[in-house]
């Protein structure tokens, strides 16, 4: 199964123009990391031979891979929303967006 963001909708959510392929590069490398994050975080997985995220949830997870896919593009340094504070592990946005679709370890 091919990455759930395109390269076109990784340069829309970025706002490059559609002809703007200098960051390309730079782009499908944020498509996989992110796209990896949000596997690790919900503990589920979404390519691959098996996914075990299907349905309306690899919408939700899509939508936390472009907001990641621009926080990453847009900061490219460690960042942080106010001066002096320690850096944000991750836009709020994406965590509320996971939350709901991650699977929890069975005790």
């Amino acid at each position: 199964m091919a990455e759930p963001v395109s390269l076109a909708e990784a340069r829309e959510q970025v706002r490059l123009d559609a002809g703007d392929t200098s960051e390309d590069a730079l782009l499908s490398g944020l498509i996989i990391a992110a796209r990896r994050s949000v596997e690790t975080r919900t503990n589920r997985t979404i390519v691959g031979n098996a996914p075990t995220l299907t349905g309306d949830d690899v919408a939700v997870a899509k939508q936390a891979i472009l907001l990641l896919v621009g926080h990453w593009f847009a900061n490219r340094e460690g960042s942080s929303t106010e001066a002096g504070s320690a850096p944000v592990e991750l836009p709020l946005s994406v965590s509320w967006l996971l939350q709901p679709i991650t699977a929890w370890p069975v005790d």
